[in-house]
């Protein structure tokens, strides 16, 4: 055929056609036959089965496309559309998001393929894909039908209207070796930002919920309360008392709780009495160690040699260094020193003249390499936890009597005192005296003592001298049965640094 033929192959391909009567039909007539075809005109006979075979194929190849793509709108149960839901084939990564309509259009890989439709706050459904679903998600009435204390109360889920997340006491704190609830939360609250600022042990946790910088002189850390009473620090508190956590994240509590609380709020509940007519005594310890995060390892001979080649770069005189000096000839003995001494001769060993170090026209040349992380840091250091807890209820009034202990040491080798002691005592009476008063006592006691050593006589902290001075210096260890003066002797003088907090917090409602 001609010009109709080549413009019709395509469409007709695979089926047997007939020619039709002419055997020439121009551009004119194509197009009337497509008008024909939208508006149902009568054609000739030679063009309808032309026709009927063309409309046999779409129809096939609509069938085989509709069953491999899944289409349909997903709303919930009063109607309304839900945007941004979850449609994923079952089994594979191929997914799809509704939009503002809650409309998806999801193309599969197979024809018998399930789709999973997944929402927050909703209940996911596994259902047989088709081409034209109408899917209702049912909300989730345990999630929605959680207790979350929020302002002067309490409220379900269901009834929030701001950022609040409600806390698992029990997987987050109960059953972790940690030192306060603010390690405790790290990770645990979606934007909350909680961060240890030193490794020193008593130290405050800093905690950051509406952004890092939130004002230029004033404080942007979050409120703390506890029982609904402002608390200095998170701290204070022990963990095992607590029985629940929410975390206010968004403007609305200041709307509650004034201006300090432009940054969030941190809502700390503690335990009440039992809900039964009985009584419980509960006692729980643990004892754990900790180690350092990271191996720190500090500069040996190939950090002397850089202070070498520096000098001699720079067209300074020689030997380099400061008190300990460096010259070609003395890094080489530092090798010949590490070849034969290295193995044998410990980080704490004493010094000796003439192997360790010489005096060579009136400079001091030290061949022995000294590790002053051994020295300054220990490889672990033990914690322990010990609680004691009484719970009971007698008629309609309720208590709760909880006694804990905290110990954790220092990860410091040589201090006098590097350590954090916390003793906690807390009451909890609650009495309904009828059915419109009901009396609550709340006292909480916590006592704080941490030492750490001191700076001394030293110009700065001894953890700078670490990294500043060069590892030609003697460190921890002696000469002659002498304590050589160095950084490590100001931290074995009794002079460690003392902080003690004492909080009482009562409570009548």
């Amino acid at each position: 055929m001609n010009e109709y033929s080549n413009r019709t192959d395509n469409l007709f391909k695979g089926f047997q056609r007939k020619r039709l009567g002419q055997s020439f039909m121009p551009r004119q007539a194509s197009l009337m036959l497509c008008l024909a075809l939208g508006f149902g005109a009568v054609l000739p006979k030679a063009h309808a089965e032309n026709v009927a075979a063309a409309h046999q194929f779409s129809g096939n190849a609509t069938l085989q496309q509709q069953s491999k793509v899944a289409k349909g709108v997903v709303t919930d149960s009063h109607g309304e559309p839900l945007i941004g839901v979850s449609v994923t084939e079952k089994g594979t990564n191929n997914a799809y998001v509704t939009n503002v309509n809650g409309e998806f259009e999801l193309r599969l890989s197979s024809a018998n393929a399930q789709i999973v439709v997944s929402y927050v706050g909703f209940l996911p459904q596994t259902l047989k894909a088709t081409t034209n679903m109408r899917i209702v998600l049912k909300e989730d009435s345990k999630a929605l039908g959680e207790v979350v204390v929020v302002g002067y109360g309490a409220q379900k889920k269901a009834n929030l209207t701001g950022a609040v997340t409600s806390v698992d006491v029990n997987k987050s704190l109960t059953s972790r070796p940690i030192a306060d609830i603010g390690r405790g939360l790290q990770g645990v609250v979606p934007g909350m930002n909680v961060r240890v600022p030193t490794g020193e042990v008593g130290s405050d946790p800093l905690i950051k919920i509406r952004g890092q910088i939130g004002s230029i002189e004033g404080n942007n850390a979050p409120l703390i309360l506890l029982d609904n009473v402002e608390i200095p620090s998170i701290q204070v508190v022990n963990p095992n008392d607590v029985e629940s956590i929410s975390v206010l994240k968004d403007a609305a509590s200041a709307s509650i709780y004034g201006a300090k609380a432009a940054f969030g709020v941190v809502l700390i509940t503690t335990k009440n009495g039992a809900k039964s007519n009985r009584l419980e005594v509960n006692y729980s310890n643990n004892f754990s160690f900790q180690d350092p995060a990271r191996k720190l390892e500090m500069g040996g001979i190939d950090a002397l040699q850089y202070t070498l080649d520096a000098q001699i770069n720079r067209g300074a005189p020689l030997p380099a260094g400061g008190f300990w000096r460096i010259s070609a000839e003395s890094l080489q003995r530092m090798r010949e020193w590490q070849e034969k001494y290295g193995g044998s001769v410990s980080w704490d060993d004493p010094v000796k003249y003439g192997r360790d170090w010489e005096v060579i026209g009136g400079q001091k040349f030290g061949y022995r390499i000294y590790d002053g992380v051994k020295a300054m840091v220990r490889s672990w250091a033990p914690s322990m936890t010990h609680n004691l807890s009484v719970n009971g209820k007698s008629g309609n009034t309720s208590y709760n009597i909880g006694l804990g202990y905290f110990s954790q040491d220092g990860m410091s080798r040589t201090a006098k005192h590097d350590d954090f002691r916390r003793y906690n005592a807390s009451l909890s009476l609650q009495s309904e005296l009828n059915k419109w008063v009901t009396v609550r006592m709340n006292s909480i006691y916590s006592d704080r003592n941490k030492r750490y050593p001191g700076v001394g006589t030293t110009a700065s902290d001894p953890w700078l001298y670490l990294y500043r001075w060069s590892p030609q210096f003697p460190i921890g260890v002696t000469s002659d049965g002498n304590a050589i003066r160095e950084l490590l002797t100001n931290w074995e003088q009794p002079i460690p640094i003392t902080v003690k907090t004492n909080i009482l917090i009562l409570t009548l409602a």
